[in-house]
C-alpha cells in the first residue's frame, strides 16, 4: 500500500512586507544622511579627503547596505536549510532555530503532535506563513511554507487518523504447565516394577506424557 505523503513548499519570492520594511530603511538612511550633511555642509571646505571618503563610505555604503544584506543572507541560510516532509505516520525534516547557527534534524511521530497550525506574521521577509508543531516536548516553526494551509490540513487528518487507529496489543499467551517428564516416566516405572500397574498401563502414562511434551 503506498504511503501519502506532502512536502512543504518553501518561499522565494519577497513578501510585500519586506518591500515596505526595506523602503522605510531607505528613507531613514536618506534622512539621517541628509541631516549630517546639513550638520557638516560648513566645514566640508576643510575636510581632509581621507575624512570625507569615510564618513560618505559609512553614510552611504555602510549604514544603507550592510545591515539589510545580513539579514538577507541570514534568512536565504533559512530557507536554503529547511524542509518538512509529512507521511501518515510521521513528520520529517530540518529547521533553522532562532541563532542562526545551526541545522535542526526532525523527526517525529504523528501521534506526537498536540497541535499544528498556520501562523502569518507581518515581518516576514518571504511569502508564505509558518507550519507553528507543538508536542509534549515543545514547539516549533518552519518559516515561509507556500502551501502552509495545505499542510495543516494534511497533518490533522493524519493526526485523527492515527487517534482512532486501534492500538495493537500482545496477546498474552496461556502458560503451559511444566511436566518434568522424565520424573513422572521414573514413578510411574517403579510402580510397575512394584506391581502396582500393569505394563499396558504403564504404556499408556508414558503415551499420554510423551504427548504433552
Amino acid at each position: 500500500m503506498e504511503t501519502k505523503e506532502m512536502k512543504a513548499v518553501i518561499s522565494k519570492k519577497f513578501s510585500k512586507s519586506a518591500w515596505i520594511l526595506l523602503a522605510c530603511w531607505v528613507v531613514a538612511c536618506v534622512l539621517v544622511d541628509a541631516l549630517v550633511f546639513l550638520m557638516i555642509g560648513e566645514d566640508i571646505p576643510h575636510y581632509d579627503i581621507v575624512e570625507l571618503c569615510t564618513v560618505l563610505f559609512i553614510l552611504l555604503i555602510l549604514i544603507p547596505i550592510v545591515p539589510p544584506l545580513i539579514y538577507f543572507l541570514i534568512n536565504r541560510r533559512k530557507r536554503k536549510l529547511t524542509e518538512l516532509t509529512a507521511t501518515e505516520t510521521e513528520i520529517v525534516g530540518s529547521y533553522i532555530g532562532f541563532i542562526p547557527i545551526s541545522k535542526i534534524t526532525l523527526k517525529m511521530p504523528i501521534e506526537k503532535i498536540d497541535n499544528i497550525a498556520a501562523v502569518k506574521n507581518f515581518f516576514f521577509l518571504y511569502t508564505g506563513k509558518a507550519l507553528r508543531v507543538a508536542s509534549t516536548s515543545g514547539a516549533f516553526r518552519i518559516p515561509y511554507v507556500i502551501n502552509a494551509d495545505e499542510m495543516v490540513a494534511f497533518i490533522s487528518e493524519a493526526i485523527e487518523k492515527a487517534k482512532s487507529r486501534p492500538v495493537q496489543t500482545t496477546a498474552a499467551q496461556p502458560e503451559r504447565p511444566q511436566i518434568d517428564a522424565a520424573d513422572s516416566l521414573k514413578k510411574f516405572a517403579e510402580l510397575r516394577d512394584a506391581g502396582i500397574i500393569t505394563e499396558e498401563e504403564f504404556n499408556q502414562k508414558k503415551s499420554e506424557l510423551l504427548g504433552k511434551m
